[in-house]
């Protein structure tokens, strides 16, 4: 019988996730950019060409991948060991995908704005805006998108998984 059931389900879960090469979120620049991405892989593409930075991104996300792999698969075997566990990885990379919306407010709010590329952008942390761009003479206008994906929304559950996780293997003190 194993003592801490939750732990279990949650470790497993986050392996499945990050083994899982599916994105979690996707950002539509109004078709002029678009980034699919997820901890572990990106695609950028600029009018609907794939940028091969893609690719090298991608790489360094691969190899935080397989440290991912590597360090829940121990955290399992040591858990069935006997071994308490408390891994907040999959929490942590979860909740980080609700920042990317705010660093993105800031880039083309404040960043944009000083190279002279204003825009009547606020913040959308996800749904879809109707963007103006103004940039000297020209003026765009575009429909920003912001949404996640099947993907992103499992391991926010599985995420959750942590909070009994964590209530059933802490240790009280006396």
């Amino acid at each position: 019988m194993i003592k801490y059931p939750f732990t279990l389900i949650y470790l497993i879960s986050s392996l499945i996730v990050v083994l899982l090469p599916f994105y979690w979120w996707t950002y539509n620049f109004g078709g002029l950019v678009v980034i699919e991405t997820s901890p572990f892989q990106m695609s950028i593409y600029f009018l609907g060409t794939f940028l091969k930075i893609s690719n090298v991104i991608s790489a360094a996300q691969e190899a935080f991948r397989i440290f991912l792999i590597i360090a829940i698969s121990r955290d399992i075997y040591l858990f069935l060991k006997g071994k308490i566990i408390r891994n907040r990885i999959l929490p942590m990379l979860t909740v980080s995908y609700l920042v990317y919306p705010i660093i993105i407010y800031i880039v083309i709010t404040y960043l944009m704005s000083s190279y002279g590329i204003h825009s009547n952008y606020s913040f959308l942390e996800m749904g879809e805006e109707l963007v103006s761009v103004k940039y000297e003479n020209a003026d765009l206008l575009l429909t920003f998108t912001f949404y996640p994906q099947i993907m992103y929304w499992i391991a926010l559950a599985i995420s959750f998984l942590f909070i009994p996780s964590y209530l059933e293997t802490r240790k009280l003190k006396k």
